[in-house]
């Protein structure tokens, strides 16, 4: 990864969570949809609102719904059936919980917020992401 991207992943996750009103999953849908250049609608970012993590329940971290989202709108796009991304959505999964150590919102999220978490998840995802989507 290039230090002009780190530098974007910052900027964007300022920008979008840390200032703007966007919470885990709506940020990094809207990150990955600039750095892979794939639209990803409003209806679909208004989705990730309620996704959980979000509202302190805990689950499923919002990092993770976001990147998994992002996976199926790209996976839509391109015209694949969700048995072709599954494979791609099970490893990623495996990686990051091999990376960060949990999946799950109450075990990532740190004290301080999750703003340094989101640029260091983006930072492991955008990389694995182009090395599997041929883009």
């Amino acid at each position: 990864m290039t230090n002009n991207m780190e530098a974007l992943i910052k900027q964007r996750v300022a920008a979008y969570f840390i200032s703007g009103d966007n919470n885990c999953a709506m940020t990094v849908l809207r990150v990955l949809a600039e750095v892979f250049d794939t639209p990803v609608a409003q209806p679909v970012i208004d989705a990730a609102q309620c996704m959980p993590g979000a509202g302190g329940v805990e689950h499923l971290c919002g990092l993770v719904s976001g990147v998994l989202m992002f996976v199926g709108v790209w996976g839509g796009q391109q015209g694949l059936h969700r048995q072709k991304l599954r494979p791609l959505t099970v490893n990623l999964s495996q990686a990051i919980q091999e990376r960060f150590g949990s999946l799950m919102c109450r075990d990532l999220r740190p004290a301080e917020g999750c703003g340094p978490l989101a640029v260091a998840f983006l930072t492991f995802v955008i990389p694995y992401l182009e090395s599997r989507l041929n883009v």
